[in-house]
């Protein structure tokens, strides 16, 4: 629609559709979310510069934030019906589709777009053909190993139902992390008991099984599942046994989904996949690809890192009051912390204290202190518009001027440009 489009949409079947004149009103079914600040009343708005279709079988709401981040600014007609109602697009042109098609259904619509740009948001099937942009679930299986283990873990357990391709890279790079450092895994994959009728096994049995697994393996013992669904049942299935949580059984989720984590009756850990910044990058894929500027590639997506919660809250050591003091650092790490005082927590001379700290956990207590200021501090700019001075009070750094300090040891720049490489990169 040139009346609409800088440059002519596509038909499913290739060709382009005659000109037509003046602004036609969009059909009842668009979802045109994304147009940009209302103008004033002398202002005539912009017309939308690309029609996107937003096509999903397995909808996550970061993703299409992220795709919103870029329509935006770039005053795309951005398409996003699907979600409400699972119901293919009637549309019959668009410039470009962000589809996330597994089921037979989405990719047989698919085929008839053959000349109609698009990307897959995960890894795309082997029958679509078309670029994708994925998050890294590698480096998250790797990051929570290392979550784990500096919780002074020696028991680690990999729970699956499933498993596609995303759950074996994520699993097999657990296990690896692991076992670089010496650690072996006990794996409770409820598909290699049960086959294809995995899904049809009814959930109570499930969590029966899962139940009495965990309370056969020795304890203290920390657990990563695939998905936050899962952590859901392995808090169901420590409660059927009594197994405390995380004194006894620490669970470690991933994807960060804020329903499964608020769902659970304590706060789940999780691996923050970065999906928000996926959506980003598929949309400004799709844009280079419109625009003719860039060619058809494939782009993984590096997770934010493990989100700490209740369900990891705890640290395993030999001394219950090394264990204590630790624990309290990483509570109130905001405050003024000496030396002290902390050895005087311990019940310890404070030269004791320090050597006793450092063999157990691994570096000092002043060490420990800064990297929990130091994370949440990275934490805050990237997920917040507080200015640096409001930054450093929350993560216990004083001020701007210490903050800055810290980036420019840490990190070789400053926070401002730690913000924007953050996310971006």
């Amino acid at each position: 629609m040139p009346g609409i489009h800088n440059s002519p949409s596509i038909k499913p079947d290739g060709s382009h559709p005659p000109p037509v004149s003046g602004k036609p009103e969009p059909a009842a079914s668009h979802d045109p979310i994304s147009l940009s600040p209302h103008p004033s009343k002398a202002e005539t708005p912009p017309p939308p510069s690309r029609r996107v279709l937003f096509v999903t079988d397995f909808y996550q709401e970061e993703i299409l934030l992220g795709i919103v981040d870029h329509a935006r600014h770039q005053n795309w007609e951005l398409i996003t019906n699907m979600r409400f109602h699972g119901m293919l697009p009637s549309e019959t042109e668009a410039d470009g589709i962000l589809v996330t098609g597994y089921s037979e259904r989405v990719r047989h619509w698919m085929r008839r777009w053959g000349g109609t740009h698009s990307v897959h948001l995960g890894m795309a099937p082997q029958d679509l053909p078309i670029p994708w942009v994925d998050v890294d679930y590698e480096q998250a299986g790797r990051a929570g190993a290392r979550h784990l283990l500096e919780l002074g873990h020696h028991h680690f357990v990999s729970y699956t139902l499933v498993k596609p391709p995303d759950t074996v890279r994520l699993r097999d790079a657990f296990i690896e992390e692991l076992q670089t450092a010496g650690r072996s895994v006990t794996l409770l994959d409820f598909e290699s008991i049960h086959g294809d009728n995995t899904l049809r096994v009814p959930r109570e049995e499930r969590l029966r099984w899962l139940a009495e697994s965990l309370d056969s393996l020795k304890k203290p013992l920390a657990v990563m599942v695939d998905d936050d669904r899962r952590s859901l049942e392995v808090v169901a299935a420590c409660d059927m046994v009594g197994l405390k949580i995380p004194e006894d059984v620490s669970i470690l989720g991933c994807e960060n989904r804020a329903v499964e984590v608020s769902m659970s009756r304590l706060p789940l850990s999780s691996v923050d996949m970065n999906w928000r910044l996926a959506g980003r990058r598929a949309a400004e894929l799709l844009d280079g690809l419109m625009e003719g500027r860039d060619k058809p590639r494939n782009i993984r997506v590096k997770p934010v890192g493990v989100v700490g919660r209740a369900s990891t809250a705890t640290f395993i050591t030999e001394s219950p009051e090394i264990t204590r003091v630790l624990l309290h650092i990483r509570e109130n790490f905001a405050q003024s912390l000496r030396m002290t005082d902390l050895a005087r927590m311990a019940g310890m001379a404070e030269r004791h204290f320090r050597s006793e700290f450092k063999r157990l956990v691994g570096h000092s207590p002043r060490t420990e202190i800064h990297r929990a200021r130091l994370v949440t501090a990275t934490k805050l700019l990237r997920d917040t518009e507080l200015k640096l001075d409001a930054i450093a009070f929350e993560s216990g750094l004083g001020n701007a001027k210490k903050l800055c300090e810290v980036f420019a040891e840490d990190f070789g720049m400053t926070p401002t440009a730690w913000r924007v490489q953050s996310r971006y990169d």
